[in-house]
């Protein structure tokens, strides 16, 4: 199941969390039923932001510390912002619940789940509460996923959207994607899509990582005005041969 570039994923993602967090404490696992609301959920045009430091040690625990078969079987609940992933080297669309780490945005946790028959999925970029059971299964990208998953959603993001839409999307799961854009590009032509990241080149034009240095760089084209050398922006266009045809480009503040 893991592609090369999956692969080198992995391994550039463990070495990015080495460097985010040492906490290796003992995790807790989340369980129990959502509480009951009669209300309807909120709409936004900002984005809704999730923040859990726990979250992010359980995540780095069970991936990379071995506790994963502690939590198989067990009922788990994660709220945090609901994104879908095209994954053309396996022909799927997966879906996440994602939040950081903290308030500094670089380190992140992402939870691959899949919704109960008959799930109502939010837009990307929403709020959302996901209460499922965790296992092990080798259709999940990383090894676990959420099955059988209730989504309720806590906030509708109204805002921008794209069919690859990478703005939604944690760090992490952009890296995923974008390998997908780069190396699956046939699968991605003329779709259009939302991306952040760094300037990493004026000549010729380079996007990478919002974070973390040799992680990704792709190419992309615009015809406006280009910010300096490492200013955050977020594009927006059509995929073009695997690389980004900009028609906007925003400065992130």
């Amino acid at each position: 199941m893991k592609k090369f570039a999956v692969i080198f994923l992995i391994l550039s993602l463990a070495l990015s969390m080495g460097a985010c967090s040492g906490s290796t404490g003992e995790p807790a696992a989340s369980s129990g039923e959502p509480a009951a609301s009669s209300a309807e959920p909120a709409e936004t045009a900002s984005r809704p932001e999730a923040f859990s430091q726990d979250e992010y040690t359980l995540y780095q625990n069970i991936f990379y510390n071995g506790y994963g078969p502690q939590f198989e079987g067990k009922k788990v609940e994660k709220e945090g912002v609901f994104v879908s992933l095209v994954d053309a080297y396996n022909g799927v669309i997966r879906h996440y619940v994602w939040g950081y780490y903290d308030q500094t945005r670089c380190c992140d946790w992402q939870w691959e789940f899949v919704p109960e028959d008959g799930a109502v999925l939010p837009a990307n970029g929403s709020l959302v509460t996901v209460l499922g059971t965790f296992e092990a299964d080798e259709a999940a990208l990383d090894g676990y996923w959420i099955t059988g998953a209730q989504v309720s959603t806590k906030q509708i993001y109204t805002g921008e959207s794209a069919e690859i839409d990478m703005r939604s999307m944690s760090c992490t799961l952009e890296r995923v994607q974008m390998y997908n854009v780069m190396y699956r590009s046939e699968d991605f032509e003329g779709r259009d899509f939302s991306a952040y990241g760094r300037i990493a080149s004026l000549d010729p034009l380079m996007l990478e990582d919002p974070y973390y240095n040799g992680s990704w760089q792709n190419a992309f084209s615009y015809g406006g005005d280009i910010p300096a050398i490492g200013t955050m922006c977020v594009l927006r266009g059509n995929v073009a041969g695997g690389a980004l045809a900009a028609d906007s480009l925003e400065v992130m503040e």
